[in-house]
């Protein structure tokens, strides 16, 4: 029987169920209205009742910067003018922070989804002011070089991939040594849909190595996106768990995040429980913020 639903589009909670457990008592990747392609129900006050009606120790409220709406998407170099606007930061952060005290049971932070600069290419954020945010999430929703996004699946040729695979890993491995980052949006799935990642096997994983590395050094989270890993195929989820096992040996912190755009998918955790399994993780082996407030 599917889950029955609450007025405003979330599952209405079971008030009999046992609160979450850790890791999985955290979602760190929550998108609102102000993404230009959630539901309706994402707006800030509704969802964050909905995470403290879960039992969610900690939840991530973010948005993409530069905002990823219908035009956008359409045309890149828009996209790219955009380049250091803090609209939706703004416009989450005023609906956020005067009802953190309504819900004290959950710790809520004032996230941002930022890409890194596809054309500068040296690890550089497109959003240079990121004061007042609590969790910067670095992302690479665009090609290296800034022409088209890889939600459009673009075909390289076969002879071609090998340096676009350098390149991009590369880039990553700049993006995870800036000291603004405090996690990767959803590591190399972006390079699966491009057909660069090789399925995940054991020569991608030499190649992806270095990333690791620098994330283990620079404390730089690595995030199991429950929407991303859900794109993948079934041999690519397998090798995948492998590419989370070699970050693991690396060093390198996790961060679970269900990527919600619709108010059924907030804290749901159900291909990223069967990964982290897969891979071997711990409760010990997630992130957690630093400081007296953690």
């Amino acid at each position: 029987m599917p889950p029955r639903t609450a007025p405003g589009g979330f599952p209405e909670p079971d008030p009999g169920a046992p609160p979450p457990e850790p890791p999985f008592d955290c979602d760190h990747h929550i998108h609102t209205i102000y993404s230009g392609h959630s539901g309706p129900e994402m707006f800030v006050p509704a969802l964050m009742h909905h995470a403290a009606a879960l039992g969610l120790r900690r939840a991530v409220i973010l948005e993409h910067v530069p905002v990823l709406d219908s035009e956008a998407y359409l045309r890149p170099g828009r996209w790219l003018s955009a380049r250091g606007d803090r609209s939706t930061v703004a416009a989450v952060a005023g609906e956020l922070d005067p009802r953190r005290p309504i819900h004290p049971g959950t710790r809520f932070l004032l996230g941002a989804e930022v890409d890194a600069d596809p054309v500068a290419l040296d690890g550089s954020l497109m959003l240079p002011d990121l004061s007042g945010i609590e969790y910067v999430l670095a992302a690479t929703h665009v090609l290296p070089g800034g022409a088209e996004f890889w939600f459009d699946r673009p075909l390289i040729p076969e002879d071609e991939r090998p340096a676009a695979q350098d390149r991009w890993l590369g880039w990553m491995e700049r993006v995870v040594r800036n000291p603004a980052v405090d996690a990767l949006a959803h590591p190399a799935c972006e390079m699966a849909a491009c057909r660069l990642a090789e399925g995940f096997g054991p020569g991608f994983l030499r190649r992806f190595a270095p990333v690791a590395e620098a994330m283990a050094e620079c404390a730089v989270a690595f995030e199991l996106n429950e929407a991303a890993v859900n794109r993948l195929s079934t041999e690519e989820a397998v090798g995948y768990a492998e590419l989370v096992r070699l970050a693991r040996e690396c060093g390198v912190r996790f961060a679970a995040g269900s990527d919600a755009h619709r108010g059924p998918q907030l804290g749901r955790f159900v291909t990223v429980r069967a990964l982290a399994e897969a891979a071997g993780l711990e409760p010990g082996d997630f992130w957690e913020p630093a400081g007296p407030d953690a």
